[in-house]
């Protein structure tokens, strides 16, 4: 099977409408260039909307409106003309729109034109992994930039420094609530109903480092809970408002045992020191080797493939570089084509990175929800599911296909499918599907009989 075929589409988000000429010769050195340290932030990028401005922002108009709704309440008096009626939007609302659709829009533009598109899957799927989900309304637009802040800049630098930029992120702060986690026995706590929120601590241990057969207790998550306590967010009164703030006042005091090792009192440095161990650990090592392995080669990955991961991400001390160029190593990577179906976002990306025809961000939004995938609206901290039976019900194939005949329409008769197919897929389509996408009564039923076939919906 043709192998650039596999690493355009199992690494990446598949072939663009030139094919894969240009790496065709060494598809697995294609790869691992793309892997290069210190990638610049991509242009496409510059210009967005940081997450502290976001926070400040939305504070102060919220602040603006409970300050005007109380004066209206004081002296009430007839609705003047100009004034904001029935189903406007708030000015707060017109704020998380905005950032939505420019996040949107910035990030199908790199997943689908990227020259890395290796780096591009990596950031998705980091980004699933450290889930922040626009579910709760206040964290909607802050999900774009905690991929663009905490993700991107890490996911070929150290493990260690990646889950420290995620739980240090206010996106993940909110989403997991640890900026109202108030120690029982800090001053702030003993003088108010305010308590200790274990939200961060639990899923820090069961999804992010060492998984939820890792070998921690309960008591562990109520320690690292206690520990993370007075890692908050800066308020509009601080020097760095909406960023990331220790606040000494609502730390647990005291010393703690987690894992089974004592942490003296230190303030915000108990939290570095046992993210430092949990993201070195053995336990997170094999958590995120079977990741990556079940992304990456097939839904029940090869024991063999996670041991050599694991092993790597040990050796190395949670390189992601390292562990990511291993990937490209595995055997299993290249025996296995076709074994993952994609997700929703995966086939719409594919589907715009093949034929060149980019959608607006309203049309990418509502296609997404529609397929079931809203872009960061991941139903749980778990972020989205990693396996065929969560993505191939009757229904979700229903839309599947009735998603590329609408796509197919509006792209037109501007592509050639039976070109397309043979750069995009090359062999991995079976014969007679070729055939009957080169037969087709027009273009259009052309395109989307390409991409609702079995070898485009799968990688």
């Amino acid at each position: 099977m043709n192998e650039a075929i596999i690493a355009a589409s199992r690494f990446g988000y598949g072939a663009g409408p030139d094919g894969t000429h240009a790496f065709a010769a060494d598809p697995r050195g294609w790869l691992k260039a793309q892997l290069a340290p210190q990638a610049p932030l991509l242009p496409r990028f510059a210009g967005l909307p940081g997450s502290a401005e976001l926070v400040v922002t939305l504070q102060q108009l919220r602040q603006e409106r409970r300050q005007a709704k109380a004066e209206a309440e004081a002296s009430p008096r007839p609705s003047a003309a100009g004034e904001p009626q029935g189903h406007q939007m708030l000015p707060e609302q017109r704020v998380l729109r905005q950032a939505v659709l420019q996040e949107t829009a910035a990030k199908l533009d790199a997943v689908t034109t990227s020259a890395k598109p290796f780096v591009e899957r990596l950031v998705s799927f980091w980004s699933n992994h450290f889930t922040v989900s626009g579910v709760r309304p206040i964290v909607r637009p802050l999900a774009g930039s905690f991929e663009r802040e905490a993700i991107r800049p890490h996911v070929a630098g150290r493990f260690e420094d990646l889950v420290l930029a995620a739980v240090q992120h206010p996106a993940m702060g909110l989403y997991l609530d640890n900026w109202v986690s108030v120690g029982p026995d800090s001053r702030v706590g003993q003088r108010s109903t305010r308590g200790l929120n274990e939200n961060l601590g639990r899923e820090l241990l069961e999804l992010h480092t060492l998984g939820v057969d890792g070998g921690y207790s309960e008591e562990d998550v109520r320690a690292l809970a206690r520990i993370l306590t007075g890692w908050s967010i800066g308020g509009p009164r601080v020097d760095e408002p909406g960023r990331f703030r220790f606040v000494p006042a609502i730390h647990e005091p005291g010393d703690k045992i987690f894992l089974g090792r004592r942490y003296p009192e230190a303030g915000m440095g108990e939290g570095l020191a046992a993210i430092r161990v949990i993201a070195n650990h053995p336990s997170t090592a094999r958590h995120v080797a079977r990741q990556l392995a079940q992304h990456f080669i097939t839904d029940q990955p090869p024991p063999a493939a996670v041991d050599r991961l694991a092993q790597v991400f040990m050796q190395t001390g949670g390189d992601l570089r390292a562990v990511s160029l291993a990937l490209v190593d595995q055997p299993e990577a290249w025996s296995s084509y076709l074994q993952k179906i994609k997700t929703p976002f995966d086939f719409v990306a594919s589907a715009i990175r093949a034929t060149g025809k980019p959608l607006t961000p309203e049309q990418a939004i509502n296609g997404l929800n529609r397929l079931g995938q809203g872009l960061h609206m991941a139903p749980s901290p778990a972020g989205w599911p990693d396996d065929a039976a969560s993505w191939v019900g009757p229904e979700a194939v229903l839309r599947r296909v009735e998603w590329a005949q609408a796509y197919a329409g509006q792209v037109g008769d501007d592509v050639d499918p039976a070109v397309l197919t043979e750069a995009v897929l090359g062999d991995t389509i079976a014969a007679d599907q070729h055939q009957a996408i080169a037969r087709a009564e027009s273009r259009p039923i052309a395109l989307a009989m390409l991409l609702a076939s079995p070898a485009f919906q799968r990688r």
